[in-house]
C-alpha cells in the first residue's frame, strides 16, 4: 500500500484523490490551509441570496499589498474545496494550437505534451465535473467523446445576441459548463448552489469522504509550510502547522502532490529550500515562481431602447459562447473567447422592495433591455513576471506573496481591439453609442498560471510531462502552475484533466 500526501483541497487535489483512491491500495492524507465549510446548506444559501452576509469574506486570501497589474485580493478562497466554491463553472477545452504557442507565434514555450495526449483525459474530466455541453461540436476535436449532460438551450435573450453575431458573421456555440443537468434548478445564485448542481470540490470531497472515509484523511486549518527532502531526490513528507493547536508537525509519505494553486505551489517549493536545494526545491535552473500569466478580462454594456417581450436574465450562468477569436488566426496577438446576454435595467426584486405599482413595473420591464458582452484573452509571458516569498505570515500561517509583473504591449493593444469588437456587436443589436460603457480588468489570481511550468528538461521548467519535479523521485505538482502557457480558455477543465492523467501515471508506475 502507498501513502500519499495531497497539499490543497481544490479541484485538482480532489480529483487526484478520487482517481488515486479508485486505483486501489492508496491511503491519502489531504491538507487544507483553510477551514471546513458546508455545501448545499439552505441557511447559508438564503443568507447569501438576501445579501445578509458576505458568504466568502472569511475565506478570502489577502496575502500582500495590491499589485497594479495582478490582483490576488478576493480571487482565491482558502477553505475546504478551494476556489471552486465561487467558481463560475465554465469548462472549455484548450485547443490543439494552444499546446504549440512557441512553434506557431514565437512567444513563450510549447507544451511538452499535445492536445491528442490530453483528449482522453479531457473526456474523463468532463464526466467527473458533470458538464453540460454540445457533444456534436468538434472544435476542438472530441474524437467521439460525449458530455455526460446535454447542452443548455439558448435563452430568449441569447437570440438577441445571436442575431447580432450572425449579422457580423461571428461564429458561436453552446457553453460547456459544470452543471449537473439532473439537479440544476437555475436559481440564479450559482456561486452558492442550494442543491449542489454546480460542481464544487467541496461537495465532491464530502461524497469522497463518505465513500472512502477509511482511506482518506482531510486535515483542515493545516497549512503545509515545507516539503521535507531526504537528500536531493527523495521527498520524505511535509511540515505543517495545526492552526487549532498552534503546533508545528510533520507527516511522512511515499509521495507528495502539491495541488495548492499557482501562487502557493511555487511558494511552497521556494519555502522548502535546504542544503541540497539552495534556491528552493526544483529551482536549480531558476524557473520556480517565474513566467506568471493570467487572463485579462474585457467587457462592454449597452441599452436597447425597447423590450416588448419583457425579456430578462433567465439563468444564473452563461449558455452561449463565441470562440470565433479563439483560433489560430488570432494566436499571434492574443486569442479570446466571449459570451453575451441580456437583463432588465431594474430587477423584479428591486421593484418589489421599492413598492412600485404593478402597471409601472410592467412598463419598466417593457421599456429598456440591458445587453452585455464580455470575455477573456490569452496573456503572453512578460520577462518581469515573478512570484517570490514575503517575510511576513498570513493569518493561515503561510508566507506572504511578492509579485513583480508587467503586461506585454501586444496584449494591451489586442485587448482594446477586442473591446472595440464588443462595441460593434452592441451597435449591431441596436444599442446607441451614448449608452455604451466599456471596461477591462487586469489578470488576477483566479486564473494564475505557469509558475512551475512543465518541460522536457529542468533547464526549461520545473516539472516533467508527468508533473514530477525535475530531479526528484516522488514529488509532483498538479495545479495551473504547471501550464507552460495560459491559452484563452478557462483553466479548470485542463487542470482537472491533468489530475486524471497524473493519477493514471502514478497508478501505472507504482
Amino acid at each position: 500500500m502507498s501513502s500519499v500526501i495531497i497539499v490543497g483541497s481544490g479541484v485538482a487535489g480532489t480529483i487526484l484523490a478520487r482517481q488515486l483512491l479508485a486505483s486501489g491500495d492508496v491511503e491519502v492524507t489531504m491538507f487544507e490551509a483553510g477551514p471546513e465549510f458546508k455545501a448545499g446548506d439552505r441557511r447559508i444559501w438564503l443568507d447569501h441570496m438576501l445579501g445578509s452576509s458576505d458568504t466568502y469574506a472569511p475565506f478570502v486570501d489577502d496575502p500582500r499589498d495590491e499589485n497594479e497589474w495582478f490582483g490576488l485580493r478576493r480571487s482565491r478562497l482558502l477553505m475546504k474545496g478551494g476556489t471552486t466554491n465561487h467558481w463560475g463553472g465554465l469548462t472549455p477545452r484548450f485547443k490543439p494550437e494552444d499546446f504549440e504557442l512557441k512553434s506557431r507565434t514565437g512567444f513563450g514555450v510549447d507544451w511538452p505534451i499535445g492536445y491528442d495526449d490530453m483528449a482522453p483525459f479531457y473526456a474523463q474530466a468532463e464526466v467527473l465535473l458533470g458538464i453540460t455541453g454540445d457533444s456534436d461540436n468538434d472544435d476542438p476535436p472530441r474524437y467521439g467523446a460525449r458530455f455526460p449532460f446535454d447542452h443548455t438551450d439558448y435563452t430568449m435573450g441569447d437570440r438577441i445576441v445571436i442575431d447580432a453575431l450572425e449579422s457580423m458573421d461571428i461564429t458561436y456555440g453552446h457553453m460547456s459548463i459544470a452543471r449537473n443537468g439532473n439537479r440544476c434548478i437555475t436559481t440564479g445564485t450559482c456561486d452558492y448552489c442550494p442543491v449542489n448542481a454546480r460542481y464544487t470540490a467541496l461537495y465532491d470531497l464530502e461524497l469522497l469522504q463518505a465513500e472512502q472515509g477509511d482511506w482518506l484523511t482531510l486535515k483542515t486549518e493545516s497549512p503545509v509550510t515545507r516539503v521535507l527532502m531526504d537528500g536531493k531526490t527523495q521527498c520524505r513528507g511535509v511540515e505543517y502547522m495545526d492552526l487549532k493547536s498552534g503546533e508545528q508537525q510533520t507527516l511522512d509519505a511515499d509521495a507528495v502532490f502539491v495541488c495548492s494553486g499557482t501562487i502557493e505551489s511555487c511558494k511552497l517549493l521556494l519555502a522548502s529550500a535546504d542544503s541540497d536545494w539552495a534556491d528552493g526545491v526544483g529551482n536549480d535552473s531558476g524557473h520556480v515562481g517565474r513566467h506568471l500569466t493570467g487572463h485579462p478580462v474585457m467587457f462592454a454594456m449597452g441599452v436597447l431602447p425597447e423590450n416588448p417581450g419583457g425579456l430578462g436574465e433567465e439563468l444564473g450562468f452563461d449558455s452561449l459562447i463565441s470562440r470565433h477569436f479563439d483560433s489560430p488566426e488570432y494566436q499571434h496577438k492574443g486569442k479570446m473567447w466571449f459570451s453575451g446576454g441580456v437583463g432588465a435595467t431594474s430587477t423584479f426584486e428591486e421593484q418589489v422592495l421599492a413598492n412600485v405599482p404593478r402597471a409601472e413595473m410592467a412598463s419598466t420591464f417593457n421599456s429598456e433591455l440591458r445587453m452585455s458582452v464580455g470575455g477573456e484573452m490569452e496573456q503572453f509571458e512578460h520577462p518581469d513576471n515573478r512570484v517570490t516569498l514575503g517575510k511576513e505570515r498570513t493569518r493561515q500561517g503561510l508566507l506572504t506573496t511578492n509579485i513583480e509583473v508587467g503586461v506585454h504591449e501586444i496584449n494591451l493593444k489586442t485587448r482594446q481591439e477586442h473591446i472595440d469588437t464588443f462595441v460593434r456587436i452592441l451597435k449591431s443589436a441596436g444599442c446607441s453609442d451614448a449608452g455604451i460603457q466599456t471596461g477591462a480588468f487586469n489578470p488576477d489570481g483566479a486564473h494564475a498560471s505557469a509558475t512551475c511550468r512543465m518541460s522536457q528538461s529542468d533547464a526549461d521548467g520545473v516539472v516533467d510531462p508527468n508533473l514530477q519535479v525535475h530531479g526528484t523521485d516522488n514529488l509532483f505538482v498538479c495545479s495551473n502552475a504547471v501550464f507552460p502557457s495560459i491559452a484563452a480558455a478557462n483553466p479548470t477543465l485542463t487542470v482537472s484533466a491533468l489530475a486524471v492523467r497524473l493519477a493514471s501515471h502514478f497508478a501505472a508506475s507504482n
